[in-house]
Order: structure tokens, then sequence, then C-alpha cells
């Protein structure tokens, strides 16, 4: 397969940013947040006008960053801010030389989703806050590919973002729910972090990144499995694929580290659809003993409580300081537990429940939305778009790959991923 880039340019606000706009500083958690990119693509199968579609996307971009003003910015990284100065954002256009059916269906390299992106290796950090590749593919589809800046941009952001995108081009900039950039207001950045978000080395070369498909029958026999109790489908999937992870450490302790959205949790009045990184990172720890393949109700439990004593301790935070105390001793927690090097890593992301299948931009919902194959051995959940079944993307060593697809629970739990996505792109188009 080929990616050939047609065209490089910068799409400015279609309107310039008013003066008083012009510097954003980063709140205290945007400030902790690693130097990195987080990419994803938007596939659409539906036959579109080459040229028109091409021409209403770009000019779209260029209203719909008068709203989302921060985008066309660039990073000041010594002053902790945005430079809102109307740069504009990064833009390709880029021809793909296979059909989006034979992309998805024919089990290519994961690694090749990465062509599609403006930013293959998501550590090459660079002050850009929004990069977009517009990929076409032969026999028709496409593939709107994003790189967004870890310094400022959450999922939430993300998907807000993309979601207004889509709205703008599909009905107009009147429409579009604009995110808040308020959020420095109410986390000022008067605070120094001893400890940031750790960024990990670049393994991009080393590592592999497979995808497994948990259906909704599947997670509905797995949850009549571990019983009774009150969880989520995602505290379910932490807890499996968290207990996969630890049976693989030969008896090493586990730490699972997971990320969680304070947005509407707090008693401080950050906007709900507040912009910026407004998680912070939940702690799980597990004590190895004698039995190395611990019960998948117990991991499911410990995932719970922390979830439950995490939204008791957001929700009884009244400052920033407060928030940032627990953001700052979580990174401080997962330093230390590095250093020592006797405990396994698993980072997880749970993207479930975000909207990211509304980014509707005139010819109808993605067919499918792809992270990318990463630098770092991590798990990433999102939604399926039918079912209500989950995609997990794996990325780990060669050696614990194998391991991970051959543990008995991800051969009875998960399927292969061209097999489900058959009915996405084949099946109906609504």
């Amino acid at each position: 397969m080929e990616v050939q880039i047609q065209t490089r340019k910068l799409i400015k606000p279609s309107s310039p940013t008013p003066l008083h706009l012009r510097e954003l500083k980063l709140s205290c958690f945007d400030q902790i947040a690693p130097p990195a990119f987080g990419s994803f693509i938007f596939f659409f199968k539906t036959p579109i006008n080459g040229h028109q579609t091409l021409k209403k996307l770009e000019s779209s971009l260029s209203d719909v960053l008068t709203k989302f003003y921060p985008f066309a910015g660039r990073f000041i990284q010594d002053r902790n801010t945005i430079d809102c100065n109307d740069q504009g954002a990064e833009y390709l256009e880029a021809r793909v030389s296979v059909s989006l059916n034979q992309f998805i269906l024919e089990e290519l390299d994961v690694k090749l989703v990465n062509l599609l992106v403006p930013y293959p290796n998501e550590l090459v950090f660079t002050p850009t806050i929004l990069a977009v590749q517009i990929n076409e593919f032969d026999c028709g589809g496409l593939a709107i590919g994003t790189s967004f800046s870890h310094k400022f941009a959450d999922g939430f952001t993300i998907f807000g973002f993309m979601n207004g995108w889509a709205t703008c081009c599909r009905i107009g900039v009147d429409a579009v729910k604009c995110l808040s950039f308020e959020t420095e207001s109410l986390l000022p950045d008067g605070f120094k972090p001893t400890y940031k978000i750790p960024v990990p080395d670049d393994n991009l070369d080393t590592l592999i990144t497979k995808r497994f498909i948990f259906t909704a029958s599947a997670i509905a026999a797995l949850k009549a499995k571990v019983g009774v109790g009150q969880f989520s489908r995602a505290q379910l999937l932490i807890a499996l694929i968290w207990k996969v992870r630890i049976s693989m450490a030969k008896k090493k302790d586990s730490l699972q580290i997971f990320p969680y959205n304070f947005r509407g949790k707090t008693a401080i009045p950050i906007p709900s659809n507040g912009a910026g990184n407004l998680f912070i990172n939940i702690l799980v720890r597990f004590t190895a003993n004698d039995d190395k393949n611990p019960d998948l109700l117990h991991l499911v439990n410990l995932v719970g409580n922390e979830l439950r004593n995490a939204a008791e301790s957001f929700g009884k935070a009244e400052t920033a300081e407060d928030l940032f105390l627990s953001a700052t001793n979580s990174s401080r927690e997962i330093h230390e537990t590095l250093s020592k090097g006797d405990t396994e890593i698993c980072i997880l992301t749970s993207l479930s429940k975000f909207p990211y299948y509304e980014a509707d931009f005139g010819w109808g919902m993605p067919g499918w939305i792809a992270s990318v194959h990463k630098d770092v051995e991590m798990v990433l959940l999102m939604d399926t778009r039918f079912d209500g079944g989950v995609e997990a993307w794996v990325t780990l060593e060669p050696d614990s790959m194998v391991r991970f697809e051959q543990d008995p629970d991800i051969l009875a739990y998960t399927c292969k991923p061209s097999d489900y996505f058959t009915r996405c792109l084949l099946g109906s188009e609504n």
C-alpha cells in the first residue's frame, strides 16, 4: 500500500481571532500533559465527489477554526501558552493505492494506519495544535486522519472539535456547538508541579499493535460469568485485559493506569464542555501472591472501588489545588513505581460512550473510527459502530502479543476484526 501526499498547506480561520483572545494560558492539567500527539482516523465509505468534497472540507475547516481558534495557533513552551495567532491548522491531502474495503477487511498491518495521519509517530512533538490529512482511496471512500496536540486536547476535546467541524461542513458554522476555553481561569497555572505525566520511550518500530473485537453478546456472556454486581462494560473489560496482563507478568506486582474524566464531577464550576486535559489518572494495584491467575471478579471490584473513590474524592473537591494535588500525586506514584522496576505497568485508555460516531460531515456517520499503532505498551478501548461492542487496540512487545492473543479469555470472548467489519462496510450505512 502506498500513500502519496498530494497537497500540504496551512488552513487559517476564515476571520481573524480577536486581539483579546490571542493568548490562551494552559491550565495546570495541560502543563503536566505529555508533549505528544493523539491521532484518530474517521473512515467513510459513501461515494463522494472528490474535488467538491475536498473543497467543502477545506472551507468548513477554515470556518470552524473561527470558533475553535486555539487549534489554529501554536504552543509556546516557555510560557505554557497557546499563541492564537491564526497561523493555521496543518492540512494535507493524500491518495491511497488500495480500496477502502481492501484496507479494512484484508487484515493489513496495523502500522499502515499511521500513514493516514499527519504525524505517524505521536512522540515527534511540534508546536502545532492540529493537523489534518484527507485520504482518498481507490474506488471511492475517504478517511479523515487527525493529529491533535496532547498539550491541549484529551479525548473529549478531540471529539468535540471533530463533531463541531462535521456540523459546520454539513449545516454551517452557526449551528456549531463550541467548546469552552475558559478552564484556565478556573484551573490557574500558579502551581509548580514536581511530577508530570511520564513520556514513554519511542518504541514505535519494535512494538506490535493488534485489534480485538468484543461483541455485545460476548460482553453479556462475560458479565454472566462474573456474576452479581453493578459494573460497566468498560470496567469489566479493563479488569479482563488486566487479568491477562497479570497472568503474563510471572508473579510480578501490577499497576493498572487509566484516565478519569472529571468534567461535571466536582464542586468546582468547570464547564461540562471545557476544552483541555480535564482528567486524572486512576491507579489500581494488584499484589502478586502464589496465584498468578487472579479471579476476574476480584479485579472488577478493585477497579470499581478505585472509580468510586475517585468519584467521591472529586465530588468533595472545592478548589483547583485539591484537583491538581490528586493529579500530581498520581504522577509521582507512577514515577516512583517506574524507578523501582519491580512492577508491571499496564496503561489503558477507555473512550467508551464518547460521541465520536456523531461526526456526520454530510454523507452519513463514519463506518469506522480507528486509533493508530502506538509508541508504548498500552490498550485503547473504543465503541464499535454496531451492536454495542467494543474494539480493543492492544500494543505490546512481540513475545507478549503472542501470549496475549493465545490467552483462553481472549480466544473465548473476542472475534477477528475482519469478520466483524464486514458488517460495517457491507451492511447498513445508517
